[in-house]
């Protein structure tokens, strides 16, 4: 999908020679990035372990952190079988933050530390955190407003969401495992949907 977009944006010229260079390299080094980020798994099986009874987890995300966060609450669903919500940072006043109770857990995809987004997405953790939720933050740099904090590495915005994803995918998983579900075969999951 990337390569299409990427050949899109380059028929348009809204791309231009070096921005497309910049993204094709960081596509050839994703794999060795992912495998970077599954090794330092072992602090995130032991935060996953701490949610094992809690009611709700918030994923929180800005700009293309949104779809992100929206698949980590997806996994955790289909996975775990809790409930679980993603939102938009820019919409927590308007609902999302009357979900927060002390211990809430939420993980927060923070964006690229010189996005404009960056600050926002730091004033909203502080409002969770004012309300008692523990925030796991997912950052590609230090952010020290996070009670336990994810590392990715630092990557083109475009493609922050394709590693971002990967700690979610391994907190879903954990969650499963430490719940008792088999996570080979969840329930109610089909692979494919058919509609007559």
């Amino acid at each position: 999908m990337y390569l299409i977009g990427l050949e899109i944006g380059r028929k348009l010229n809204t791309l231009t020679k070096k921005e497309i260079e910049v993204i094709c390299e960081e596509l050839s080094q994703l794999p060795a990035r992912v495998e970077q980020i599954l090794e330092t798994v072992e602090p995130l099986r032991e935060t996953t372990r701490k949610f094992k009874s809690a009611e709700s987890i918030l994923f929180l995300g800005r700009h293309v952190g949104y779809p992100t966060a929206l698949e980590g609450a997806l996994k955790l669903k289909e996975l775990a079988y809790m409930h679980a919500e993603g939102f938009a940072g820019g919409e927590l006043k308007h609902g999302p933050i009357a979900l927060i109770d002390k211990g809430t857990p939420v993980i927060a995809i923070m964006p690229s530390q010189d996005s404009v987004l960056a600050e926002k997405m730091s004033s909203n953790i502080q409002e969770v955190k004012a309300r008692g939720a523990v925030v796991i933050v997912i950052s590609e740099y230090e952010f020290s407003g996070a009670d336990h904090l994810i590392r990715i590495p630092k990557v083109t915005q475009l493609m922050q969401p394709v590693l971002a994803v990967v700690p979610l995918q391994v907190i879903a998983y954990e969650m499963a495992v430490v719940r008792g579900n088999d996570v080979d075969q969840p329930r109610n999951l089909a692979k494919s949907v058919t509609v007559e």
